[in-house]
């Protein structure tokens, strides 16, 4: 059996339209991407392959890792939902501008079209300017008819509920549910693996060549959630020092550990890997006598094979404890 320990992959950096410049300080790049909104941390999305940062796997793919070992990365109940795909895909993301309007589809519709999962996705907040907002549903019931017409008629932002946020805040967007991110935003994102949006509005931005981005009206009126927004806050108490579950779905579970010493990590054995995504002071792991630095924004992998993991925090420690 291979001796496994906690993974690092290598950040896949995306530009984007809308991205900002918080991502190059908080992954020490240099020289700086212009525009950086995203950095990919665990993905097996087609083209978009992670490779591993650290130890003696350093330049393997995932792909890889799960095709020569997938129950004892993924575990078994997760290897035999998915076989050797992994089923999540793990981002931080940085706005200097709006991001479009969207939604995503549910897995039916993703399967049937784009032989794909769906995405239902969950945000964590890490930093967030004062007038930062998200665009979160409609404000009130709506139907195609109403969503079309706002859509032609470039007023569907009238329609749809604004909610400012603090960092510290969390949220849940399913499948069909129209939404944003505002800008002066930075966030962790946990999602199934899937890289499908259906954008609606886009508020005429041109792209360096003068080109307006590709909205996908008819399939969004088909695959959208036409209720009142609702049930989309994540409520945990903010203050305590232990660790709270944030969501469970079908698709991951997502807890949020705050410590301020000392601790086990407390995983799925055998039934699940484990992503930790660090959203506090820097702080290290400890696995078979080797510790691993563990600096904000940066995520580990720990597979499902490993039997134990303990924290030691430099400061107010506090990580998104994620698995299937």
């Amino acid at each position: 059996m291979m001796e496994w320990y906690p993974l690092i992959f290598e950040p896949i950096y995306k530009e984007k339209i809308w991205g900002g410049s918080k991502l190059n300080e908080l992954k020490s790049i240099d020289p700086a991407i212009s525009n950086l909104g995203e950095s990919w941390e665990i993905s097996d999305v087609d083209n978009t392959i992670s490779i591993v940062k650290n130890g003696v796997l350093a330049g393997t793919s995932i792909k890889e890792l799960l095709g020569r070992h997938g129950s004892e990365l993924l575990g078994k109940p997760v290897f035999e939902r998915f076989g050797s795909r992994f089923p999540l895909l793990i981002k931080y993301i940085d706005t200097a501008q709006d991001l479009s309007i969207q939604l995503h589809p549910d897995d039916q519709l993703a399967q049937n079209k784009h032989d794909s999962f769906g995405k239902t996705e969950m945000w964590y907040i890490m930093d967030a300017s004062p007038e930062a907002q998200l665009t979160l549903g409609f404000k009130e019931a709506s139907d195609e008819f109403a969503f079309a017409k706002a859509i032609t008629s470039n007023q569907l932002p009238n329609l749809l509920n604004k909610h400012h946020v603090t960092p510290g805040e969390s949220f849940v967007i399913k499948p069909g549910f129209v939404h944003a991110i505002g800008a002066g935003i930075t966030l962790a994102e946990i999602q199934q693996s899937s890289d499908i949006t259906y954008r609606v509005h886009d508020y005429g931005r041109e792209d360096a060549h003068g080109n307006q981005r590709e909205l996908h009206v008819q399939e969004a009126i088909a695959a959208a959630d036409y209720s009142k927004a609702s049930d989309y806050q994540l409520h945990y108490d903010e203050d305590q020092y232990d660790r709270q579950q944030l969501v469970k779905t079908i698709y991951f579970k997502t807890d949020i550990l705050r410590f301020k010493e000392a601790c086990l990590i407390e995983l799925s054995t055998g039934s699940s890997f484990t992503i930790l995504m660090n959203v506090g002071a820097s702080c290290e792991l400890v696995h078979a006598g080797k510790t691993y630095g563990f600096e904000f924004a940066q995520t580990y992998l720990i597979p499902a094979a490993v039997e134990d993991i303990s924290v030691v925090p430099h400061g107010e420690g506090k990580l998104l404890v994620v698995s299937v």
